[in-house]
């Protein structure tokens, strides 16, 4: 959405992180949003035992942290860099507030990729409470598809583990294990190298 040369021109901080840095924490006040130029940032909760569920990896040019930044609330998630290394900007509120107004041609998309974060909430809660292995395992492959920008009916190979896609689809492991096997015996998917093929 932002180029890094608004993002530079508007003298907008700039991060440099590497592999499983903390950009931030679980219940810590959201003071800065993060826009994401280079790398990869995996948003995560952990329960009372330390155990990890994936609520979603953020690849290039998206935001981090929105809802709880302009609402001055705390962080619902803890955001770690996934890949070797990441370009982060870090707006505080005056900072964030004074880019939107002397940029008014980027509010408009802002706001739109707000909605679509929300929309895209929906539809996984929907599947969540709503839906069979197999409707929640089909709802999780549409919406990374058109996370990642690509076509409903264009095929892709699906890059999560089934841990991830356990984490995100609320099943556990093994019944997303099974599920895959039977969703590939009745040609639904197809599995190449263990990979979705969807």
């Amino acid at each position: 959405m932002f180029t890094r040369e608004i993002l530079l021109k508007n003298k907008v901080p700039v991060i440099y992180l590497k592999k499983r840095d903390t950009l931030f924490r679980e219940d810590q006040i959201a003071i800065n949003l993060y826009y994401l130029t280079e790398g990869e940032v995996k948003i995560y909760n952990t329960d009372s035992d330390g155990r990890e569920f994936l609520i979603n990896k953020v690849n290039d040019h998206q935001f981090l942290g929105e809802p709880p930044f302009l609402l001055a609330e705390r962080y619902p998630a803890n955001a770690v860099i996934a890949s070797e290394s990441a370009e982060v900007f870090s707006f505080n509120q005056s900072l964030f507030k004074k880019f939107m107004l002397d940029n008014p041609e980027v509010h408009y998309e802002f706001t739109k990729e707000i909605a679509k974060k929300a929309y895209e909430k929906t539809l996984r809660l929907k599947s969540i409470v709503h839906q069979c292995p197999h409707e929640r395992i089909i709802n999780f492959l549409k919406i990374h598809k058109r996370t990642m920008g690509i076509e409903p009916g264009e095929k892709t190979i699906i890059d999560v583990t089934r841990k991830e896609m356990a984490n995100s689809t609320g099943l556990a492991i093994e019944t997303v294990i099974r599920t895959v096997k039977k969703m590939e015996r009745e040609d639904k998917i197809q599995l190449i190298n263990h990979k979705i093929y969807y």
